[in-house]
């Protein structure tokens, strides 16, 4: 059955559970992935993600492996492991590779394109791709953007003689639909609700969860 997901970015919490015990010296929880629908803080997650270290936080220049447990007191899941600059090994708790997830930088020249995460699964062996951002939303961006930006220069000049130091940037299109051979969208990201939605029965959750904390993670650093 689908449902909707969303990945919450905390700060660090050392671990301390001894069934934790195949984690490094010092994690620390550094994400939990909760239904859309779960809205107060004792809900249980659907999974929780360690980091390494309390004080290193993951960013694509600094890479950090992570583990993903599933619900609140669920051994380990899988791990997500950096092999090259955003490429990442997705394997099971026993060590078999799962997927090898891979982002690929959006470029304007010889030929637009945009952010792509992919991950090229073994079993069954297939690939699956998502695209940032729809092209009509990109559109939209773009021909918006000399408004946007004089909107922008308008509010922070008000906001220097008022004295406020509110953030007005706006984001570019985020929305990514992943697709698979066959089976077509398995996994959507809605970029204004900061919801993943989700087929478990299209896509290993475990694949999915790794994609969408590592888009998530990129977004946040």
């Amino acid at each position: 059955m689908k449902y909707s997901f969303l990945v919450l970015v905390n700060n660090p919490v050392p671990v301390h559970d001894p069934r934790a015990a195949h984690l490094p010296s010092g994690a620390a929880m550094a994400s939990t992935i909760r239904l859309s629908t779960a809205r107060r803080p004792g809900d249980t997650p659907l999974a929780r993600v360690f980091t390494p270290h309390v004080t290193r936080r993951f960013t694509r220049q600094a890479p950090v492996p992570f583990w993903i447990h599933p619900g609140l007191e669920g051994g380990p899941w899988c791990s997500v492991r950096p092999v090259a600059p955003d490429v990442y090994d997705v394997c099971a708790a026993d060590g078999a590779l799962l997927a090898r997830i891979t982002r690929r930088d959006a470029r304007l020249l010889s030929w637009p394109r945009r952010v792509r995460w992919s991950a090229r699964l073994t079993d069954p062996p297939q690939p699956v791709t998502g695209k940032v951002g729809t092209w009509y939303a990109w559109l939209t961006y773009v021909v918006t953007a000399p408004a946007w930006l004089l909107l922008v220069l308008c509010v922070t000049v008000y906001s220097f003689f008022d004295g406020t130091a509110d953030d007005y940037t706006f984001s570019s299109p985020a929305r990514t639909r992943w697709h698979a051979p066959g089976a077509g969208t398995v996994l959507d990201y809605r970029g204004l609700s900061k919801t993943y939605r989700f087929d478990p029965q299209r896509l290993d959750t475990r694949v999915a969860y790794a994609l969408a904390v590592l888009q998530t993670w990129e977004r946040a650093g």
